[in-house]
Order: C-alpha cells, then structure tokens, then sequence
C-alpha cells in the first residue's frame, strides 16, 4: 500500500497531459476495491496487474496501481476486444467472487471503460475523484496512527517462568472474584427475543494483567500461559459450587484436559454435587484436545459419565468444518464469528459450513463474539439459535430496562 501511494498522483497527471493527446485511447478502470477481503490479498492485485505485462508492451500501455487496490489500464491503439481479453481472465480469476457474477458483471460493478476520443472529460473527472479519495484515506491513515501511539502502549515484557512464580505466588492470596466475569448463552427465537441457556464464567486475563503485571505480556509464551490457565482453572472450580448454588441458569467454565484429569476435579465435583443437580458445561480448546486425543476422550466419557456437557472451543468458520462432532462425541461447539466468514471463499466455503452445521446440529452450535447484526443475520441463516456477544449482553439489557419501565 506505502509503496502505491504516488500513484493517484501519477494517474492524475498522466490524464492532464492527455489533454490534446486523447485521441486512439482506451482505458479501462478496475474496481478491485469492491472485491471481497479474502480476494483483496497481495498477490492477488499483484497477479492481477502482471496480467497486463503483454498489452502495456503492445500498445504502448500505461497501468496504474492504486493505493485502493484498483487498476487503471491505458492502451493506445487497442480496440475493446483486445483489452477485454485481458479482462476476462481476471473475471476468471475471480470468479469465486459475488462482484464477478452475471448481474454484477453486466452492471459494469468489476469495470468501468472509457474510450478517450469521446470520454475523456469523463477519465479525467475519475482521476480527479481517485486523487480526492486517496487523499482523505491517507488523512485518515495519520490521525488513527496517532491515536494509536497516544493510546497506552501493549506491555513489552514476554512472561519468563520467574514471572509466572510472582503472579501465581499474588493469585493464591488474592481474592479472584472482583476479576471473574458472566457471559450468557442466548437462545434466539424467531421473533428475535432472546432467552438466557446459561452463563460462562472466567476469569478476565485482561483485567488480570492491567492489575498484577501491567508490564508483562502474559500470552507471549503459550507453555507458561496453558500452566496459568490451568492455576485459574482451579481457583474457578474451589469458587464455583458456592456460586452455583446461588445462582439460577447453569455455568459453563473453560478447563484443561489436565485439570479434568486432577484429583482437584474429582474433590470440585463432589463439592457441587452437594449444592446442585445443574447440567455444567466444561468448554475444551482444540489444540488442547488434539495434543493427546487419547486424554481428551477419556475425560470426556469420564465427565459425560458425572452429567457434564462438553463444549468445544475456539472454533472459526475455517476449522469447524473439519471437526466431526459426532464422532468426537462433543455436546456443543462453539465459533467464533469474524465478518470474514461473509467474505472469504465464496458459495462453496458458505455450502461446506451450512453442511458442517447440518452434521453437527444446528441447536449444538453457538456463535460468540456476537456484536453486530451481520453476526445474527449469519448464524440464523444456518439455522443457529444460540448466541453469544457484545450485542447480546447489550439486546439483554435493554430488554431488562423495557420490562422495568413496563
């Protein structure tokens, strides 16, 4: 992009030299800004340009890179046909992409053409526009990258093991609860009204660190943090039957295999079962459970055994499709909705995950990271009932201030 930033300018001043040179020119304009995300990679606009190697030596040709990732093309003495051979094959290239599709396609959305004999007012007002639009995208640039670094800076420090003994030596006499923080699980009606299933329960790693070791960046080292996580684990489940018993909709907790396996488990269930009947949903992560698949089975059909549910995690809508839930006997998945799942792979990625939900169970899939529209507009076009988010905590609460006004 950096390295692009001229060429508005150059475009611009080529179009006003052209003034009384229009004549025998053609140009054609691609809107590959209008392309998809996933379709708006590097070597895409790269490849793309170089499809124009052969006419720019042919026809005296001039090409412009733009910093928004469009394309201008000028050819001298070229007819339409010949330029448009080029352009098909980007057609081709993208065709994965709803911005190459007939309607679009014949709408003119890919391509805009000018011939400069009679279009040339028209090339230079689109020259003009770039220039403009470039401008404002570079002021724009500045002024975040200044907020960025008047914003407080992301601590530098990687956690080393003698960091580690410090926080965990702080955590075993502190009182963990002020960090602890409830999600709820919703289950969507059709009408769009949402019903709490049950509340997730963790501990805050952000406010964690902003409390204890400002300095130290504590998922720097995944080994040290999977130990931490495995600490938290624990103080979670010494807290957690005095909470649940005060509480109406179940809890899900995030563990490890590990602590699963620990004889601190076994103690924790014996201590909730005192309390309460509540179905708890243990929430596993991937890479946890792919590191000994062995393990991960046995700890699951053990804690199926005792009433649990078990959730997996940290799934997106890349590697959900290549989970076999069913087989792996999991109750619950969980995804995580990035607006990239809008965007990246066309129809087919879209079909493979409508297809991966349909194995799995539309009513065992939870979408989080909800804090848009386009998220609930995604998941229940699959089918999906459950979510989890920003959006949800904030539809609740106005929910809860209607009822109290009513």
């Amino acid at each position: 992009m950096k390295a692009r930033t001229d060429q508005e300018i150059r475009l611009l001043d080529y179009a006003e030299r052209l003034s009384r040179h229009a004549d025998d020119r053609l140009a054609v304009h691609l809107h590959l800004s209008r392309l998809r995300a996933h379709h708006r990679r590097e070597h895409h606009i790269r490849i793309a340009a170089n499809t124009f190697d052969l006419p720019v030596k042919r026809f005296d040709g001039q090409i412009f890179l733009l910093s928004s990732n469009d394309i201008v093309f000028v050819a001298k003495g070229a007819s339409r046909s010949e330029i448009d051979e080029v352009v098909l094959k980007l057609r081709y290239l993208f065709s994965e992409d709803p911005l190459t599709q007939d309607e679009s396609w014949e709408s003119g959305a890919f391509c805009t053409w000018y011939d400069l004999t009679t279009d040339y007012e028209d090339f230079l007002v689109m020259a003009t526009r770039l220039k403009q639009e470039a401008d404002e995208r570079r002021a724009l640039e500045t002024s975040q990258a200044k907020t960025q670094r008047a914003a407080p800076r992301r601590p530098q420090i990687p956690m080393k093991p003698e960091h580690l003994g410090r926080l965990v030596e702080q955590l075993a006499s502190m009182d963990i609860s002020a960090l602890m923080r409830r999600q709820p699980v919703c289950a969507m009606a059709p009408n769009g009204e949402l019903r709490p299933v049950f509340n997730e329960l963790f501990v805050s790693i952000a406010d964690l660190q902003r409390m204890v070791m400002p300095d130290i960046d504590m998922l720097a080292s995944p080994p040290l943090f999977t130990y931490l996580t495995q600490y938290l684990d624990q103080r979670i489940m010494r807290a957690l039957p005095d909470i649940e018993a005060s509480v109406p909709l179940s809890t899900s907790i995030n563990v490890n295999i590990n602590t699963i396996l620990s004889p601190q488990f076994i103690e924790f269930d014996n201590k909730l079962r005192l309390v309460t009947r509540k179905t708890i949903v243990l929430e596993l992560q991937p890479a946890d459970m792919f590191a000994d698949v062995g393990a991960f089975m046995f700890a699951r059909d053990f804690v199926r055994s005792r009433g649990y549910r078990v959730c997996l995690d940290g799934l997106t809508y890349l590697t959900f499709p290549l989970i076999d839930g069913r087989k792996l006997k999991l109750d619950l998945h969980k995804i995580t909705w990035s607006a990239d799942a809008l965007e990246d792979g066309g129809s087919e990625r879209r079909k493979e995950f409508a297809e991966a939900v349909r194995r799995a169970g539309p009513t065992r899939v939870i979408l989080c990271r909800c804090d848009s529209e386009q998220a609930f507009e995604f998941g229940r076009s699959l089918g999906l009932s459950l979510f989890q988010g920003r959006l949800v905590d904030q539809m609740l609460s106005q929910a809860a201030a209607n009822a109290r006004v009513a």
